[in-house]
């Protein structure tokens, strides 16, 4: 998730709930990544918290597409250079400082296998290298989602911006289709499941979901309001997490890969339309708008970057402090708040200075 927190425009920068899905999705990444393989209940340990990603992909795609079509819309230009000009030019802005400055720090340190790593790295296609050789990285392992977010910020902005408005649907239920088509594939002839969940052509109809929302949300506004009213909006969450759980407890490994990614990618549009208008009410309110829920979810992705280094600096650290916690919940606790500090120094000094030369960019002349 190269830039989770990707936004609108000005006006969309407070919109609170959004920022507390970002914070559900990380936290639910960081379970996967921390804890879940040290619960002892059946279901939570097969729990698929590895979804917040594509809960990412999907606010990605959502937000991503909707700078793309608002451009569209409203530009009477025929030359798109000034636009996607400064388009890239904010997404580097956004995106690469903490990312290279981490992996420059790792290198000149040579820290674990970032060396050996590096060429995948630092061309953001390391996604590719997992698929490929179907192995676990380390404190990396978590970076196959930067490298498809980048490819997809890469391809997708020409796709939209070059082909005719007429066409932009066709183009975006194309891509979903291709994409679950290419992972039915891979499916039942390899047996490399990295590749089935990291190759970029897998995971683009998670960011073809939330293009799609955003399309909805633009061109057709009648039905977007439909799916945001309380009806029609948590009766289909709460079908989609029936459906999710069916198959969840059905054991099927070809439809825990396939359809459950799927229908969470569709839950999440559902929730992200919501959430867009700061729809969600009573309890659900309250916590998607509690202070620190919405901070978490502004800096969520330096969270994201740093979290797999935690546990590291926590064991590193911890004895030599004084500092030793056998509990695991604890330890959740305690890698968490490293992983917020470190990240909130990150906003502070590296990313909201570097992200302030953006209104130097704007997106019209």
């Amino acid at each position: 998730m190269s830039n989770f927190n990707l936004q609108t425009s000005s006006k969309d920068n407070h919109i609170p709930q959004l920022d507390g899905l970002r914070f559900f999705a990380i936290a639910m990444v960081m379970v996967a990544h921390w804890l879940q393989w040290r619960l002892y209940n059946p279901f939570l340990v097969s729990f698929p918290f590895t979804h917040g990603v594509i809960l990412f992909f999907v606010l990605s795609g959502f937000l991503i597409t909707k700078i793309l079509l608002n451009h569209k819309i409203e530009t009477r230009e025929k030359s798109h250079s000034f636009f996607l000009k400064n388009f890239y030019i904010r997404r580097f802005l956004r995106i690469f400082p903490i990312y290279y400055g981490l992996l420059f720090f790792l290198f000149a340190i040579d820290y674990e296998n970032t060396r050996d790593l590096s060429p995948w790295l630092f061309s953001y296609s390391v996604n590719i290298y997992q698929s490929i050789e179907n192995v676990y990285i380390g404190c990396y392992n978590h970076f196959w989602s930067l490298s498809v977010e980048e490819q997809f910020y890469i391809f997708f902005p020409l796709v939209i911006i070059f082909i005719k408005q007429k066409h932009v649907l066709k183009a975006i239920v194309v891509m979903i289709l291709f994409s679950l088509l290419f992972k039915v594939g891979l499916f039942f002839t390899t047996e490399k499941w990295m590749a089935i969940s990291f190759f970029p052509f897998c995971c683009m109809n998670c960011l073809g979901v939330g293009a799609l929302l955003a399309y909805v949300d633009l061109f057709h506004p009648v039905i977007f309001k439909k799916i945001t009213e309380p009806l029609v909006g948590y009766s289909s969450i709460f079908i989609l997490a029936l459906l999710m759980l069916f198959i969840h407890l059905s054991g099927s490994v070809a439809g825990k890969a396939l359809a459950e990614e799927f229908l969470f990618s569709v839950l999440s549009a559902f929730i992200i339309a919501r959430a867009s208008i700061n729809g969600f009410k009573f309890l659900p309110k309250y916590i998607l708008e509690n202070k620190f829920i919405v901070y978490s979810g502004k800096i969520s992705y330096g969270l994201y970057v740093y979290h797999m280094f935690a546990p590291a600096l926590y064991y590193y650290f911890g004895p030599k402090i004084g500092l030793s916690v056998s509990n695991r919940f604890t330890e959740f606790v305690l890698c968490y708040f490293i992983t917020f500090g470190v990240a909130h120094l990150s906003w502070i000094i590296i990313e909201k200075p570097i992200n302030s030369l953006k209104s130097k960019f704007p997106y019209k002349k």
